[in-house]
């Protein structure tokens, strides 16, 4: 995200009607500052590794993977959403690993909701203050000596030497796991150190181990306590607007966030389009040119929706979108077959790419041939998510009606064209007959209660276009508008969210949408993110296998941030999505399917896949 400044404002009207038990967690924010802090913050997507360190400050806020310095006379006292105080001495060092709600498998109400807060130290002393424990909070410090982990209460863990840790149990208790040995409970008041006896093993020791006064004492935090506990006694419902008015900012925050991942937790920012210029949002109602469906009307389609679990689909005999719509390859027959396995595996709803040159060809029977999948998907009890254009092209060629080559063995999606050429998203002469394309067939479905929302424009800037695909993008939300569908619209953000084209999707769309690959983490933070726009959030394309972005764990957090999904790919075919892409290849075991959920005769790839597909549901709020 690029730099810019967001100031702190009142809870809008949006949060009255949004939906409940969406979560905002990920959050550590500095609610005092002395002397110097800083932190290291991942500038990029997490594989990317790219971070820089940035100066902290009251009110701004940290998140996952941000490494926390404090010089000689630096202090902080941290808010941790998931429910715990911390204080950080000076030349202190520490990495926060987990900070997030999760669950094991899918909660059904906030009681599965599991709090993880995970640091790992190299140096200095903190304190943590997590109130009264409870088996649903998981604190872990990790030290080079050994670990220590709570469920809740008071205590410091500090280097009392070189080799050394000791730990200070205040109030309830807490194990403590010296290197290379076995766990040994700690009572309130029993002290303990940890020694390294080498670089695998360390020795404990808890008998007269004497309260140090200089490493159990924090000059900053311990006066702000009885203040901050409020905060951290509801972690679910975090109230961040009112630990700013706590905290009394005099000045807009600065976001700490130049890449794709969350790191301030401001409630109210919205990307830059330029520099450090906020982007000016369209005109909200539907009498504005371009504007965007208002927040109660946007909430209330969503509320009524079922949870939707869907895919993103394409026919096992197709090789491409041309290969799927053409005259001579549309197979309905298959599409039947596999629409009915769809519905039994558990999906509510398919994301279907359409394609302009074979609409240009024939538009009428290309618009009958869509009728046909609405027909057969609502047989099957699915809606569907028709794609106008698309980018993504990785065959290197452009569209064109014909016979389509057969894939390139052992490549991943190797046929795939862009949906139109590349040479028309640039080109404005070409755009007269997109208009005609786009307004010809929403008009065709714009009152179809078969169509659950218009997604306009699959990663638009993708295979090279980048920014270039802009102005046909939000060309494409005013012709797209001109029809007053009743259908929302919305285009997804798929990689560098805080870029112009990123930002501009975001802005003019009726619900916020992305596509997400990273591990759980980094989708995690990205739905953080994007939570600040407070619309509805459905993930438009997720799942690689290789990088732990699976169903055992995406969905519990789509479950928990009540985020309708559809992954990649329905059933093994001619685009051969099961095969890893070689750069993203997992060594350890090539042979893990990248995408699809079944065997071209209807089996599952994973049964327990199914199970979680059939079991989904959004958490059940509770309050």
């Amino acid at each position: 995200m690029a730099a810019g400044l967001a100031l702190i404002i009142g809870v809008s009207a949006a949060k009255t009607v949004r939906a409940q038990g969406a979560l905002r967690t990920g959050e550590a924010v500095v609610a005092v500052v002395a002397g110097r802090a800083e932190s290291r913050i991942l500038t990029a997507p997490v594989h990317e590794g790219r971070s820089e360190n940035r100066r902290l400050f009251e009110g701004a806020a940290v998140g996952e993977y941000s490494h926390i310095q404090t010089g000689k006379d630096g202090r902080l006292c941290l808010v941790f959403s998931p429910g715990a105080i911390c204080c950080v001495a000076p030349q202190t060092s520490f990495t926060i690993m987990q900070l997030r709600h999760t669950a094991d498998g899918l909660p059904r109400t906030e009681d599965d909701i599991i709090r993880k807060i995970h640091l790992q130290m190299r140096e200095g002393r903190i304190r943590i203050q997590a109130g009264t424990p409870s088996p649903t909070l998981d604190i872990r410090i990790t030290t080079p000596a050994g670990i220590i982990e709570a469920q809740g209460g008071a205590f410091v863990v500090a280097q009392s030497a070189q080799d050394q840790w000791t730990v200070f149990p205040d109030s309830d208790e807490l194990t403590v796991t010296p290197k290379g040995g076995e766990p040994t409970v700690l009572r309130a008041g029993q002290n303990a150190r940890m020694t390294l006896t080498d670089s695998r093993s360390a020795e404990l020791q808890t008998e007269g181990v004497l309260v140090d006064p200089n490493l159990h004492h924090f000059e900053v935090c311990n006066v702000y306590f009885a203040d901050l506990e409020p905060f951290i006694h509801n972690p679910l419902d975090f109230d961040r607007e009112g630990l700013s008015a706590y905290l009394g900012p005099a000045a807009p925050l600065l976001q700490l966030d130049a890449g794709a991942l969350t790191t301030d937790a401001s409630p109210t920012i919205r990307p830059s389009v330029a520099a450090v210029n906020p982007p000016v949002l369209p005109r909200p109602g539907e009498s504005q040119p371009g504007g965007r469906w208002e927040d109660r009307r946007i909430w209330d389609w969503y509320n009524r929706l079922e949870p939707l679990k869907g895919v993103n689909y394409i026919p096992r005999t197709a090789v491409n979108s041309v290969d799927m719509w053409a005259e001579d390859t549309f197979d309905p027959d298959t599409i039947d077959e596999e629409l009915g396995w769809a519905h039994d595996v558990g999906y509510t709803c398919i994301r279907v790419p359409l394609q302009f040159v074979v609409w240009q060809a024939d538009p009428d029977e290309f618009l009958k041939r869509v009728d046909k999948l609405l027909e057969l998907a609502q047989k099957h009890g699915l809606r569907v998510v028709p794609v106008l254009f698309d980018d993504w092209n990785l065959a290197g060629k452009p569209p064109k009606l014909g016979r389509q080559p057969k894939p390139l063995p052992g490549k991943y999606n190797s046929r795939w064209v862009s949906s139109p050429a590349h040479d028309a998203v640039t080109d404005r002469n070409q755009w007269p007959e997109l208009e005609k394309y786009v307004k010809d067939v929403m008009n065709k479905f714009k009152r179809d209660q078969r169509v659950v929302y218009w997604d306009l424009y699959n990663t638009a800037g993708n295979s090279g276009l980048g920014e270039e695909s802009l102005p046909l993008m939000d060309q494409t939300f005013q012709w797209a508008r001109s029809v007053k569908a009743d259908q929302p619209l919305a285009v997804a953000p798929w990689r560098e969210f805080g870029s112009a084209m990123s930002a501009r999707k975001l802005e003019r769309s009726d619900l916020i949408t992305f596509q997400g690959y990273d591990n759980v983490e980094s989708m995690q933070a990205r739905l953080v993110m994007l939570q600040r726009y407070e619309r509805p959030i459905i993930c438009a394309g997720w799942l690689m296998r290789q990088t732990g972005n699976d169903f055992e764990h995406i969905l519990p957090l789509f479950s928990t941030f009540r985020v309708g999904w559809f992954n990649q790919g329905l059933v093994k075919g001619k685009t051969q999505m099961n095969i890893q892409q070689v750069q993203f290849r997992f060594d350890e075991d090539p042979d893990l399917w990248q995408q699809d959920v079944l065997q071209e005769d209807g089996t599952p790839y994973n049964p327990r896949e199914v199970e979680l597909i059939q079991g989904f549901r959004f958490l059940e709020p509770t309050r």
